[in-house]
Protein backbone atom coordinates (compact mmCIF):
# COMPACT_ATOMS: atom_id res chain seq x y z
CA UNK A 1 0.00 0.00 0.00
CA UNK A 2 0.88 3.59 -0.42
CA UNK A 3 0.90 6.23 2.28
CA UNK A 4 1.47 9.98 2.48
CA UNK A 5 2.20 12.01 5.78
CA UNK A 6 3.63 15.46 6.66
CA UNK A 7 4.62 18.03 9.03
CA UNK A 8 6.25 15.95 12.02
CA UNK A 9 8.05 18.27 13.40
CA UNK A 10 10.56 16.13 15.52
CA UNK A 11 7.88 13.90 17.34
CA UNK A 12 9.45 11.07 16.91
CA UNK A 13 7.41 8.82 19.10
CA UNK A 14 4.49 9.91 16.74
CA UNK A 15 6.27 8.52 13.78
CA UNK A 16 6.80 5.44 14.90
CA UNK A 17 3.40 5.18 16.32
CA UNK A 18 2.16 5.97 12.83
CA UNK A 19 4.19 3.64 11.42
CA UNK A 20 2.93 0.81 14.33
CA UNK A 21 -0.64 2.03 13.27
CA UNK A 22 -0.61 1.48 9.42
CA UNK A 23 1.14 -1.32 9.96
CA UNK A 24 3.82 -0.62 7.51
CA UNK A 25 6.20 -3.14 6.04
CA UNK A 26 8.91 -3.50 3.48
CA UNK A 27 6.15 -3.92 0.28
CA UNK A 28 4.78 -0.62 1.51
CA UNK A 29 5.41 2.39 0.26
CA UNK A 30 5.23 5.92 2.55
CA UNK A 31 6.04 9.49 1.16
CA UNK A 32 6.63 12.41 3.99
CA UNK A 33 5.77 15.92 2.55
CA UNK A 34 8.52 17.63 4.31
CA UNK A 35 9.10 19.42 7.73
CA UNK A 36 9.73 16.50 9.50
CA UNK A 37 12.33 18.70 11.95
CA UNK A 38 12.92 21.49 14.02
CA UNK A 39 10.73 22.50 16.97
CA UNK A 40 10.06 19.00 18.70
CA UNK A 41 13.34 16.83 19.72
CA UNK A 42 13.61 13.73 17.67
CA UNK A 43 14.03 15.56 14.23
CA UNK A 44 17.43 13.63 14.16
CA UNK A 45 16.01 10.35 14.93
CA UNK A 46 13.52 10.60 12.33
CA UNK A 47 15.68 11.26 9.62
CA UNK A 48 18.39 8.37 10.58
CA UNK A 49 15.23 6.07 10.76
CA UNK A 50 14.24 7.04 7.38
CA UNK A 51 17.38 7.33 5.64
CA UNK A 52 16.99 3.70 6.65
CA UNK A 53 14.21 3.03 4.73
CA UNK A 54 14.00 2.26 0.93
CA UNK A 55 10.26 2.45 0.69
CA UNK A 56 10.27 5.64 2.90
CA UNK A 57 10.27 8.58 -0.20
CA UNK A 58 11.03 12.38 1.41
CA UNK A 59 9.77 15.25 -0.41
CA UNK A 60 11.32 18.60 0.74
CA UNK A 61 10.10 21.26 3.39
CA UNK A 62 10.52 24.84 3.87
CA UNK A 63 12.23 23.20 7.14
CA UNK A 64 14.83 20.78 5.69
CA UNK A 65 15.43 23.57 2.92
CA UNK A 66 16.33 25.94 5.78
CA UNK A 67 18.41 23.42 7.55
CA UNK A 68 20.31 22.01 4.44
CA UNK A 69 21.69 25.83 4.02
CA UNK A 70 23.09 25.58 7.46
CA UNK A 71 24.60 21.63 7.69
CA UNK A 72 26.14 21.41 4.60
CA UNK A 73 28.28 24.52 6.07
CA UNK A 74 28.69 23.44 9.05
CA UNK A 75 30.25 19.91 8.09
CA UNK A 76 33.08 21.50 6.76
CA UNK A 77 34.65 22.19 10.31
CA UNK A 78 37.71 23.61 8.48
CA UNK A 79 35.99 26.66 7.47
CA UNK A 80 35.24 29.52 9.51
CA UNK A 81 31.24 30.23 9.35
CA UNK A 82 30.64 32.33 6.31
CA UNK A 83 28.13 35.68 6.86
CA UNK A 84 25.64 34.13 4.70
CA UNK A 85 25.93 30.91 6.57
CA UNK A 86 25.65 32.66 9.56
CA UNK A 87 22.49 34.66 8.12
CA UNK A 88 21.10 31.50 7.31
CA UNK A 89 21.63 29.87 10.81
CA UNK A 90 19.68 32.86 12.36
CA UNK A 91 16.58 32.52 9.82
CA UNK A 92 16.57 28.70 10.45
CA UNK A 93 16.88 28.96 14.73
CA UNK A 94 14.28 31.20 14.79
CA UNK A 95 12.03 28.84 12.91
CA UNK A 96 12.42 25.82 15.60
CA UNK A 97 15.54 25.13 14.47
CA UNK A 98 17.77 24.79 17.71
CA UNK A 99 16.41 21.66 18.83
CA UNK A 100 17.73 19.90 15.28
CA UNK A 101 20.95 21.63 15.47
CA UNK A 102 21.43 20.96 18.90
CA UNK A 103 21.02 16.77 17.92
CA UNK A 104 22.81 17.27 15.11
CA UNK A 105 25.88 18.82 17.18
CA UNK A 106 26.42 15.98 19.12
CA UNK A 107 26.50 13.41 15.71
CA UNK A 108 29.58 12.09 15.14
CA UNK A 109 31.38 13.33 11.87
CA UNK A 110 30.32 10.38 9.56
CA UNK A 111 26.76 10.77 10.64
CA UNK A 112 26.80 14.60 10.31
CA UNK A 113 27.91 14.14 6.91
CA UNK A 114 25.48 10.90 6.15
CA UNK A 115 22.55 13.48 7.21
CA UNK A 116 23.54 16.07 5.07
CA UNK A 117 23.77 13.55 2.60
CA UNK A 118 20.31 12.20 3.28
CA UNK A 119 18.42 15.56 3.01
CA UNK A 120 20.12 16.84 -0.18
CA UNK A 121 18.57 13.28 -2.12
CA UNK A 122 14.85 15.42 -0.87
CA UNK A 123 12.89 15.24 -4.08
CA UNK A 124 10.76 18.78 -4.82
CA UNK A 125 7.58 17.08 -5.84
CA UNK A 126 6.83 12.74 -6.41
CA UNK A 127 3.96 11.48 -8.74
CA UNK A 128 2.20 8.63 -7.83
CA UNK A 129 -0.03 6.29 -9.40
CA UNK A 130 -2.44 4.08 -6.77
CA UNK A 131 -5.81 2.93 -6.89
CA UNK A 132 -6.12 4.10 -10.44
CA UNK A 133 -5.38 7.40 -10.16
CA UNK A 134 -2.65 10.28 -9.86
CA UNK A 135 -1.50 12.02 -7.13
CA UNK A 136 0.99 15.26 -7.07
CA UNK A 137 2.78 15.24 -3.72
CA UNK A 138 4.00 18.31 -2.93
CA UNK A 139 4.78 20.26 0.83
CA UNK A 140 3.08 23.46 0.16
CA UNK A 141 1.64 23.82 -3.28
CA UNK A 142 2.21 24.92 -7.00
CA UNK A 143 2.47 28.79 -6.20
CA UNK A 144 1.98 30.77 -9.67
CA UNK A 145 0.41 27.79 -11.13
CA UNK A 146 -0.45 27.63 -14.71
CA UNK A 147 -2.59 24.52 -16.22
CA UNK A 148 -0.07 23.86 -18.60
CA UNK A 149 2.94 24.38 -16.97
CA UNK A 150 4.89 20.93 -16.11
CA UNK A 151 5.68 20.49 -12.60
CA UNK A 152 9.68 20.11 -13.37
CA UNK A 153 8.98 24.31 -14.13
CA UNK A 154 8.27 25.06 -10.47
CA UNK A 155 11.11 26.09 -8.57
CA UNK A 156 11.52 24.39 -4.71
CA UNK A 157 10.84 27.90 -3.71
CA UNK A 158 6.98 27.99 -5.12
CA UNK A 159 6.67 24.34 -3.94
CA UNK A 160 7.53 24.89 -0.59
CA UNK A 161 7.01 28.31 0.99
CA UNK A 162 3.41 29.30 -0.73
CA UNK A 163 0.39 26.73 0.71
CA UNK A 164 -2.36 25.63 -1.93
CA UNK A 165 -5.76 27.25 -2.76
CA UNK A 166 -8.05 24.69 -1.11
CA UNK A 167 -10.94 26.34 -2.94
CA UNK A 168 -9.40 25.91 -6.23
CA UNK A 169 -9.40 22.86 -8.17
CA UNK A 170 -5.51 22.25 -10.10
CA UNK A 171 -5.98 19.35 -12.33
CA UNK A 172 -9.30 17.66 -13.54
CA UNK A 173 -6.89 14.12 -13.82
CA UNK A 174 -4.81 14.43 -10.81
CA UNK A 175 -5.53 14.85 -6.64
CA UNK A 176 -3.33 17.10 -5.32
CA UNK A 177 -1.60 15.76 -1.84
CA UNK A 178 0.04 18.71 0.32
CA UNK A 179 1.13 19.34 3.68
CA UNK A 180 2.50 22.79 5.50
CA UNK A 181 -1.29 24.49 5.58
CA UNK A 182 -2.62 23.07 9.39
CA UNK A 183 -6.26 21.77 8.55
CA UNK A 184 -7.68 23.74 11.39
CA UNK A 185 -6.34 26.54 9.27
CA UNK A 186 -8.53 25.44 5.96
CA UNK A 187 -11.77 24.45 7.78
CA UNK A 188 -11.95 24.85 12.02
CA UNK A 189 -14.33 22.43 11.77
CA UNK A 190 -11.63 19.95 10.57
CA UNK A 191 -9.23 20.63 13.48
CA UNK A 192 -6.82 17.45 13.64
CA UNK A 193 -8.11 15.78 10.42
CA UNK A 194 -7.41 14.98 7.13
CA UNK A 195 -9.41 17.52 4.55
CA UNK A 196 -10.21 15.64 1.08
CA UNK A 197 -11.95 18.62 -1.40
CA UNK A 198 -11.91 20.18 -4.44
CA UNK A 199 -8.95 17.71 -6.48
CA UNK A 200 -6.95 18.08 -3.47
CA UNK A 201 -6.23 16.40 0.11
CA UNK A 202 -4.72 18.43 2.82
CA UNK A 203 -2.90 16.20 5.47
CA UNK A 204 -0.95 18.54 7.50
CA UNK A 205 -3.31 17.97 11.28
CA UNK A 206 -1.30 20.22 13.19
CA UNK A 207 1.23 18.53 14.68
CA UNK A 208 2.64 21.62 15.39
CA UNK A 209 -0.12 23.34 17.24
CA UNK A 210 -0.42 20.04 19.65
CA UNK A 211 -2.93 18.25 17.28
CA UNK A 212 -2.68 14.67 15.62
CA UNK A 213 -0.26 13.32 13.28
CA UNK A 214 -2.14 12.19 10.04
CA UNK A 215 -1.96 9.47 7.29
CA UNK A 216 -3.61 8.56 4.56
CA UNK A 217 -3.48 5.13 2.43
CA UNK A 218 -4.01 6.34 -1.37
CA UNK A 219 -5.50 3.45 -2.67
CA UNK A 220 -8.11 3.34 -0.59
CA UNK A 221 -8.51 6.85 1.12
CA UNK A 222 -8.43 5.28 4.63
CA UNK A 223 -7.21 7.86 6.92
CA UNK A 224 -4.83 7.20 9.97
CA UNK A 225 -4.30 9.33 13.02
CA UNK A 226 -2.01 9.31 16.30
CA UNK A 227 -2.79 11.68 18.98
Amino acid sequence: MTYVMSDIFGEYEKYRAMLEKISFKNTDVLYILGNIIDYGEGGIEILTDMSYRANVIPVIGEHEYMALKVLGGLVDADNAPSEKLKANLQEWLSNGGQTTMNAFMQLSQDEKEGIVEYLEEFSGYEVVQAGGETFVLVHAGLSDFAPDKDLYDYSIDQLIFEGADYNKKYFDDKTLVTGHTPTYEINEAMRGKIIKQNGHIAIDCGVFSGETLGCICLENGKEFYVE
